[in-house]
């Protein structure tokens, strides 16, 4: 997973940009609700061209539509849309019906009978999922097909092998279920409840991978017009592996002059030919490289087959060519427990000052999230990935 967009400016000497004040757990009450933004104002569109809420929906539970065969408008005012929104404000609480699980996006309050206004603000592309990596709990575990339970004690040690294990024969038993009981695959997530939802959730389908056609990609930029404020060309997989890469961002630049285009890579395949480009051009405004560590320790234990020391080289590398031409370049830290001790977030600030990087932490929400209380990491609020919180704090903004 590459992480989810850094959504607000970033300010000087290294420092995330300073976060809302408004605290979204003090405003929720028995009288409102939590909904996300996503179902109202972004598209993500899969590299097998399945339409979905967000990055959340990395599986495709609740596929809106297909880019392949409907157009962007067509998919985003559907009746499957339509009853992604109404799901969405269904819950008063984080749950989603529509992906059966609690989500962190799931931040913003509404009042009653409240009509959000839906149109499309943010624009994801995911061009490929291919990957370099097989990071501990991304998808891309599940659905590139060569890792396996086996490989789970390798990467992740006794517990991780533990938690997959349990995940993967759930998954087993619940597409087993499904075969057996065929009136199942009818029932919608709300009648089947919280509980029957989650246990009924099965492996991922074989048809999430893919490589999205340049055409495709192109035209889905085109539909989505002028309004849109970001795109985002990534979601799974990695986008500097896409071959089309500079011809896609060549498009997205020339068709939509002023808005935000970002990256978010996890550094190992960025080369100087194409980085000099991106450069050369300007056809970024935010590069994400997204380094879970501030040595080669720390950063191996989640980014499984990557290597600190190209990632970070790359990093550097790209925030020097970049220097001067307004594209942003961010070290994003992925926090878990085992890169989470002061002195590691000391180190990483410290390195990230000394050499004028951006740095911004993101508390991980999956299995290896970061113990630690909130109140015992107060000095990090500054380096915040904007709109996101601390362990066991909500998100801000539905961000």
């Amino acid at each position: 997973m590459r992480g989810l967009t850094c959504a607000g400016a970033v300010g000087a000497g290294g420092r995330c940009a300073p976060r809302l004040s408004a605290d979204v757990s003090q405003t929720h009450n028995m009288n409102r609700g939590l909904r996300c933004r996503h179902a109202f104002e972004f598209v993500c569109v899969h590299a097998n061209g399945d339409v979905v809420c967000s990055i959340i929906d990395g599986r495709g539970d609740f596929v809106i539509g297909s880019a392949h065969q409907q157009s962007l408008s067509d998919i985003f005012a559907g009746a499957r849309a339509q009853e992604l929104r109404r799901l969405v404000l269904s819950t008063a609480d984080s749950y989603c019906p529509a992906i059966s699980k609690k989500c962190p996006l799931k931040s913003i309050p509404f009042e009653p009978g409240e009509d959000p206004p839906v149109r499309i603000r943010f624009l994801a592309i995911e061009p490929t999922t291919a990957c370099d990596l097989r990071c501990l709990t991304c998808p891309v575990r599940d659905f590139t097909g060569d890792v396996t339970w086996r490989d789970a004690y390798r990467d992740g040690g006794v517990s991780f092998l533990l938690w997959d294990g349990l995940r993967r024969s759930k998954q087993h038993a619940a597409d087993g279920v499904r075969r057996a009981i065929p009136l199942l695959n009818g029932r919608t997530p709300a009648q089947l409840g919280r509980r029957g939802a989650s246990l009924l959730r099965g492996r991922i389908a074989k048809s999430r991978t893919g490589t999205l056609p340049i055409d495709v990609l192109k035209r889905v930029v085109t539909e989505a017009g002028p309004g849109v404020e970001r795109v985002d060309l990534f979601n799974y997989g990695e986008p500097f592996l896409y071959r089309h890469l500079i011809d896609a961002l060549r498009h997205v630049r020339k068709t939509l002059p002023t808005t935000t285009i970002a990256i978010s890579t996890d550094g190992m395949q960025v080369r100087e030919q194409v980085e000099s480009t991106i450069v050369r051009e300007r056809l970024l405004d935010w590069v994400i490289f997204s380094i879970d560590g501030c040595d080669a320790d720390s950063y191996r234990r989640y980014r499984i087959r990557g290597s600190f020391e190209v990632a970070f080289a790359n990093l550097v590398r790209f925030h020097r060519k970049a220097m001067g031409t307004g594209i942003r370049v961010i070290w994003q830290y992925v926090v878990f427990r085992w890169n989470d001790r002061d002195d590691q977030f000391r180190r990483a600030i410290a390195l990230a000052e000394e050499l004028g990087i951006q740095i911004c932490f993101d508390f991980a929400h999956t299995w290896g999230r970061s113990r630690r209380s909130p109140d015992d990491l107060r000095y990090l609020t500054p380096y915040l990935k904007p709109f996101t919180a601390l362990p066991g704090e909500l998100r801000q903004d539905g961000w």
